[in-house]
């Protein structure tokens, strides 16, 4: 079945009235169907997904993003990055056929009876709130898909190996992701490669790795400002990377302290 998105004017309407809705927000099942009052709140794409988007939910502290990622990058593999911008397609997935995942990833309980924090939660998580970048990696479905579409290389014998790295700890998917080396393709498939070969001093629990990704972050940003990320190859990116985690490991106290 191709994919749907929600028309303009529903989603101005619903963005619009969260704070009414927010009980809404706590239902088990999906209610758009309620509200619709007889108008058609969505259209038809041309998009056929892969496979149906049956989402993992969250287990403990095992919230299965990366399953999930690959799982919705997957099924969408034919989105164009122009047509995963599109508010649209994210508030109708995000309220309906992803309902069941987002009740149970980004539940808005947590906030109890705080109206304003809830607000702003729903409109982050369940819509694009802002036209930019950052506002596409905090939609509880955009970010599954851009996860995988940045990380996805078909010429590892794990396409998503990539993605493994970049969800493998918080700390990392926040250092890439939120600065500008991650919207730069080989630059952040770079960092990712680099973090990989050095897993062992790099991926994994502790302020020393944090501090040492950080840095590395931190550096290839700065190295951005002199000679533009997007002029770098991946070698370049690499072979930068190991000059200064070569530097760094002869004289650690060039690290900054953990914040």
């Amino acid at each position: 079945m191709p994919l749907l998105i929600f028309r303009d004017n529903f989603v101005d309407r619903l963005r619009g009235s969260i704070r009414d809705n927010l009980r809404r927000y706590r239902a088990k099942d999906a209610w758009i169907d309620d509200i619709q009052g007889g108008l058609a709140a969505s259209i038809q794409t041309t998009v056929e997904p892969a496979s149906k988007l049956q989402l993992r939910h969250p287990d403990g502290d095992d919230l299965k993003d990366l399953e999930n990622a690959i799982l919705v990058h997957g099924a969408l593999s034919s989105l164009t990055p122009v047509q995963a911008r599109d508010p649209r397609l994210w508030a109708c997935l995000t309220h309906v056929e992803c309902w069941s995942y987002m009740r149970a990833r980004w539940g808005i309980e947590r906030f109890g009876g705080d109206a304003s924090k809830t607000e702003r939660f729903v409109l982050s998580r369940y819509f694009i709130a802002r036209n930019e970048s950052r506002a596409l990696l905090r939609n509880g479905m955009a970010r599954l898909w851009w996860y995988g579409y940045l990380t996805h290389d078909a010429n590892r014998k794990n396409p998503y190996e990539l993605t493994g790295v970049l969800l493998s700890t918080l700390d990392i998917t926040q250092q890439i992701l939120e600065r500008s080396l991650g919207r730069v393709p080989q630059v952040n498939s770079g960092f990712l490669e680099f973090l990989l070969r050095n897993k062992k001093e790099l991926i994994g629990p502790g302020d020393d790795k944090r501090v040492k990704v950080r840095h590395l972050a931190k550096h290839l940003n700065l190295v951005g400002g002199v000679t533009l990320l997007d002029c770098l190859g991946k070698s370049e990116v690499l072979e930068v990377l190991d000059h200064e985690f070569d530097r760094i490991q002869k004289r650690p106290e060039l690290l900054a302290p953990a914040s």
